[in-house]
């Protein structure tokens, strides 16, 4: 999630952040945050990893610093046993101040409870660390965040499950074998506007649950990879150049734009980032493991431009598991693994 701009002037503050900025509570994890100009310009968490991979996991993270430019760091370790972050966070430190970033803070949380490593004072760092300061502490910290509709899960596996398949997922696959297992055409204008109410309805959904149908048709649209990369243009604007997209597909993306801004003339639609992931959430969940992985790399692409990293590599997780072969969710992964973020205009 991309950070509102608030000011932090405490690590108990900073720590009452990062889930917001994560979108779940970490856990066994470290926390590297990259500064520049005195703001948060990266927030990467990984899993801490065992002993024989401490060297390896601090290069890669080191590069993801210094792409960012970044003149300063945090590092937060989340531990399950005392001291287990501690070789992580020494590797880090090492290799970040060799490269010239300083490091502002380094925090480790454990037990419920944090302190710094860098600080000796008894009365701001007892050894057994503060406690963790519940939210009435915070309310005008993370008033910005929930503001915005921000809920972090209690960990990565409740938001990794959230795009498993649902309840509904067999009936939409049942409903795409009786149709011939045939991907939505866009070849001509009627077909186009039918596919475009569709989506429409798919992405203004303010209440209700997703029909059957609907889930089926845009299923099985994604299945044709320009109709997929038309859908990313139309839910990111100015993300893609139109002119390397198949003229119908160019052609669909002026429909589907244009049946969601009647939507939206006709109804109050939230259309903020948190609101469009969670319909597109409830359209994965819609999905056997047959179908999901272009909806999932869609997700995944939409909550990538908007830095939401966490919810795209979930969303990867699960695209690959279904097809491992998927070549967007591939190159997506690797650019995640590599730090690597979208180009604003």
């Amino acid at each position: 999630m991309t950070a509102p701009p608030i000011k932090l002037r405490s690590p108990a503050e900073l720590l009452a952040v990062i889930p917001h900025l994560l979108g779940f509570q970490p856990q066994h994890a470290i926390v590297v945050m990259a500064l520049r100009d005195n703001k948060i310009n990266l927030t990467e968490r990984i899993d801490l990893p065992t002993p024989d991979r401490v060297e390896e996991v601090a290069e890669a993270l080191v590069r993801h610093v210094r792409r960012e430019t970044a003149e300063a760091a945090l590092l937060v370790g989340y531990e399950d046993t005392a001291g287990q972050s501690r070789p992580l966070i020494e590797a880090l430190t090492e290799r970040l101040r060799a490269q010239g970033v300083s490091i502002r803070d380094r925090l480790v949380v454990h037990d419920g409870r944090w302190r710094s490593l860098d600080c000796d004072r008894p009365s701001c760092c007892p050894l057994e660390g503060s406690p963790l300061p519940p939210p009435a502490d915070v309310a005008s910290t993370i008033a910005e965040f929930i503001g915005q509709g921000s809920s972090p899960l209690p960990d990565r596996q409740t938001l990794a499950a959230q795009l498993e398949e649902g309840s509904a997922a067999q009936d939409v696959a049942d409903l795409i074998r009786r149709s011939g297992e045939v991907p939505a055409t866009v070849a001509d204008s009627r077909a186009r506007h039918r596919l475009a109410d569709v989506w429409a309805r798919v992405l203004t959904r303010s209440d209700g649950r997703l029909a059957v149908a609907d889930a089926a048709v845009a299923l099985q649209s994604l299945k044709e990879a320009s109709t997929r990369d038309g859908l990313a243009a139309v839910l990111i604007p100015n993300g893609l150049d139109l002119n390397v997209l198949p003229e119908e597909t160019q052609a669909l993306v002026d429909a589907c734009s244009g049946a969601i801004r009647t939507a939206e003339e006709e109804h109050e639609v939230d259309t903020t980032p948190g609101a469009v992931k969670s319909r597109l959430i409830d359209l994965c969940r819609h999905a056997t493991d047959e179908h999901a992985a272009p909806v999932l790399t869609l997700l995944a692409t939409y909550s990538w431009w908007h830095g939401d990293g966490a919810l795209a590599r979930v969303a990867l997780d699960r695209a690959l598991r279904c097809d491992r072969n998927y070549r967007l969710a591939q190159l997506l992964t690797l650019m995640l693994d590599e730090g690597i973020r979208p180009d604003r205009p």
